[in-house]
């Protein structure tokens, strides 16, 4: 904000205990400008055999010995210090560090107000920019603003700084409520007004025209009709909601306005605010009413199983189908949108009990249907780990050691929420640095695709490090620059096409490792582009791992998208997770098959796969072995065994 006032009749520290002894007037000499403007910052220095602590101030010339108004410690080289607010014949002063603070040198200098002028328009619309040139003087905080007409010498509101050498342009906001005001251009330090300019602020004609009644939870379309200045917006409220209150809104660069319609029935108000929200130009009822909802799902279900549900409803943007605790329904422990459709596929919790499936709305989480569901123990379960053979089977790399990896890591406006205090690209960073420094064998060649780092509202993806033998310490660079781009959206299908062309040339097997925590936000297809890449002739396999996804059915596509690119799907809900998930995902997966149907998959040398107890085949790099999985314990199995 503006600076503040130097103290005024502020007594200096005092050297109690000072030996140095103040030289003779004859010995000093002030150096100063003879004329300068009121209320600014001079220039001042002196030569001679100066005390420590002594100070610089300009005084009456008739001011008695000692007096001193603002002031500023004498240092070897020229100092700044503000001088008085009013013109006239004044003294420069420089007086000694103890009381009674002598003089030890004085020379006159001469204060004049500055030239300064202004120019706008007369007239002004509310709430709209206003241009106004100046003139004058630049160089100590000097502003301008609009205050009320009658305001006192000194007042200001909003403002902005003049800068420029000694002219400039600058645009203010118009008030928001009509009447007579005027532009003033101020000193910095005391706001001295240096000009000054009228300015009458006229009303301008405001209606909305909307539907009178519409369901709760949906979406609404307001006409409008005012001013529709920078930042005005459209809302709805409760309709006793106070002036300045506001719930979601919309920016009047729009018209007409989309707004969210509340999901709480009732009678409320849209509102067209300006743009401070310290004024409503116009208002208008809205009717809100209920909407239904209905759900169809097994009684019983087996925990940690996967069910369908059946529904019907609003299916508003961001309605959800979630199981619940019974007292609990506003905490979901496992969910999908309705967006995905009817039949909606829900995982059951892990823990066996009496439960709750709600039909949630998105914003204030209110139950539109409900019914109880029992979870009861599911079938004996065990593991299965999957291990690299002796010979190297199951490690993803050709002869020698060599690897090939194409990464691809989402930097979308998702990427800068935060987990557990830190923001997800961070750890993502984390876990690509820790892979490259030594999670990939030497002889490796590796390329890196990013999407969503370099621009807002855009579907940009990246090949940021073309295919090329590792270079870790350069690819470690590559990874550390890299930023989420907040509002980028999620491009996966443009960048899992752009593999064809990442891999040109390439002989044999590729890993291609997707690394992104949300869903495709541009129009793509993904699951078309990874037919595209295996239709191309491409040895690929596609490995996904999600970060920080806790929507079932989003979790489930991501698993269909890596057993279409014949991978494997691994869920990191945190930074650890996410390290472990990259490494794993760089080798190859294998696949387990019951009577020859996909069940599961993981990764070769990775974590352990929970399986129910029976028999099962496992497939690796095309090989198939018989495996046994038996209760409460781990089956490890040696791939190409």
């Amino acid at each position: 904000m503006l600076s503040a006032l130097s103290p005024r009749r502020l007594v200096p520290l005092l050297l109690l205990m000072s030996c140095v002894v103040p030289a003779a007037r004859g010995e000093i000499v002030l150096s100063a400008p003879q004329n300068a403007p009121v209320d600014t910052l001079i220039e001042v220095s002196a030569s001679g055999a100066v005390p420590e602590r002594s100070f610089f101030s300009v005084v009456a010339v008739d001011a008695g010995e000692g007096s001193y108004d603002a002031y500023t410690y004498y240092q070897p080289e020229a100092v700044e210090l503000l001088v008085p607010d009013q013109p006239g014949n004044w003294e420069l002063r420089l007086l000694g560090p103890d009381s009674p603070y002598p003089t030890l040198a004085r020379r006159p200098i001469s204060l004049v107000r500055p030239e300064a002028s202004l120019e706008a328009a007369a007239t002004s619309a509310i709430g709209a920019p206003v241009t106004v040139r100046w003139r004058g003087p630049s160089s100590s905080r000097e502003f301008i603003t609009i205050v009320p007409a009658d305001a006192a010498e000194g007042s200001y509101e909003a403002y902005q700084y003049a800068k420029g050498e000694g002219s400039g342009e600058v645009s203010l906001a118009a008030p928001v409520q009509p009447g007579a005001y005027e532009i003033r251009f101020l000193s910095g330090t005391r706001y001295l007004t240096l000009a000054s300019q009228p300015l009458v602020v006229g009303d301008v004609e405001t209606a909305l025209d909307f539907p009178a009644s519409v369901e709760a939870g949906g979406r609404i379309e307001v006409s409008w009709r005012g001013p529709g200045n920078p930042r005005d917006f459209l809302t709805i409220v409760a309709v006793d909601a106070a002036e300045s209150d506001y719930g979601a809104y919309g920016y009047t660069r729009d018209n007409p306005v989309q707004l969210p319609v509340p999901e709480t029935p009732g009678r409320y108000e849209v509102r067209y605010l300006v743009a401070d929200s310290s004024r409503v130009l116009a208002r208008a009822p809205l009717t809100v009413g209920a909407t239904q909802a209905s759900l169809q799902a097994p009684a019983e279900v087996e925990a940690d199983s996967e069910f369908e549900v059946l529904f019907s409803g609003p299916d508003n943007e961001g309605d959800y189908v979630a199981v619940t605790r019974v007292d609990d329904p506003s905490r979901y422990l496992t969910y999908s949108y309705t967006r995905r459709g009817s039949p909606l596929p829900l995982r059951a919790p892990a823990e066996p009990g009496e439960y709750r499936l709600h039909y949630l709305t998105a914003r204030e989480d209110r139950s539109l249907a409900s019914q109880p569901i029992r979870v009861v123990p599911g079938d004996a379960r065990g593991s299965l780990k999957v291990l690299a053979a002796p010979d190297g089977v199951g490690t993803a790399a050709d002869g020698g050691g060599a690897l090939t990896v194409a990464l691809i890591l989402d930097a979308s406006g998702s990427m800068l929420q935060r987990l557990d205090g830190r923001r997800r690209i961070e750890l993502a960073r984390e876990a690509l640095d820790t892979l490259v420094a030594d999670g990939l064998p030497d002889a490796s060649k590796v390329a890196l695709r990013v999407f969503g780092h370099r621009k807002p509202d855009a579907c940009d993806t990246e090949l940021l490090s073309p295919l090329a033998a590792l270079d870790r310490t350069a690819m470690r660079r590559q990874i550390a620059g890299i930023e989420a781009r907040n509002l980028a959206r999620t491009p996966i299908a443009d960048s899992l096409a752009a593999v064809a062309e990442d891999l040109a040339g390439v002989e044999g097997r590729a890993v291609v490792v997707l690394v992104t925590d949300g869903e495709e936000t541009c129009d793509g297809d993904p699951a078309a582009a990874i037919a595209g890449l295996r239709q191309q002739g491409f040895q690929v396999v596609l490995n996904v791992v999600g970060f920080a996804v806790d929507e079932h059915a989003l979790e489930r596509e991501f698993a269909r998208w890596a057993e279409l690119g014949g991978g494997a799907y691994f869920s990191a809900r945190d930074g650890a997770a996410l390290a472990a998930g990259v490494r794993q995902a760089v080798r190859l997966p294998f696949v387990v098959l019951r009577d020859g149907r996909r069940v599961g998959a993981g990764f070769v040398g990775g974590a352990s796969l929970e399986l129910p107890v029976g028999r099962y085949e496992v497939e690796v790099a095309g090989q198939r072995q018989s495996v046994e999985v038996a209760a409460g314990r781990e089956t490890r199995l040696s791939a190409g065994s």
